[in-house]
């Protein structure tokens, strides 16, 4: 497969193209991201089959903050979540809505990120859908900030790349608040600021 070259000038181009179920590598506010849209079960696979991902471990989702009701239920601790770090480096875990199995891998919980990147934003919208976005490298590598790393890893293996180095160092906190407040990963927001904001 030809990995097409992209610009941030292209965004329009890069909507159709994941609109029609192709998988697009690019930058985003933390590390350098590889997505599809939500819904295309054959482009969820190739993001897998691209990585060397366990087809098991289900692929976050990016969307925007006034998407995430329709795809996952949210409660009074997750809204104050999404209002304080929303957009920004953090994953939610959310119990999931309206979303086919294929996508959570069959979990009954969705992770959802809000970007604060306003060209991912513009994508979003113009896609008109949420995305699954993970880190654009091989499963048993880190994650890749620069456009070039992305190239040595992922090209020929993917569909296309937009060309301009990742804003972040690492990639984003997660945590799960539909039960206690858990931080399953720290990464730029930290576990203190977390448990400041919502405790237990």
């Amino acid at each position: 497969m030809k990995t097409v070259r992209y610009t941030k000038e292209d965004l329009k181009k890069v909507a159709e193209e994941l609109r029609n179920g192709k998988i697009i590598a690019f930058p985003t506010d933390t590390v350098f991201g590889l997505g599809c849209i939500y819904d295309n079960e054959d482009a969820k696979n190739a993001i897998m089959a691209a990585k060397g991902r366990d087809e098991k471990k289900a692929l976050p989702m990016m969307c925007t903050k006034e998407l995430i009701e329709t795809v996952a239920t949210v409660n009074d601790k997750e809204k104050k979540a999404i209002e304080t770090f929303m957009p920004g480096a953090i994953t939610i875990i959310f119990k999931k809505k309206n979303l086919p199995d294929f996508v959570t891998c069959g979990m009954d919980t969705v992770a959802i990120r809000v970007p604060d990147d306003e060209w991912i934003i513009e994508l979003i919208k113009t896609v008109g859908k949420p995305l699954l976005v993970t880190s654009a490298n091989l499963s048993d590598k880190g994650s890749l900030l620069k456009y070039e790393d992305v190239i040595a890893d992922m090209d020929e293996r993917i569909d296309g790349i937009v060309k301009e180095d990742a804003r972040g160092e690492k990639a984003s906190t997660i945590v799960a608040l539909y039960d206690k407040t858990s931080v399953l990963r720290e990464g730029p927001i930290s576990k203190e600021r977390i448990f400041e904001v919502l405790g237990e």
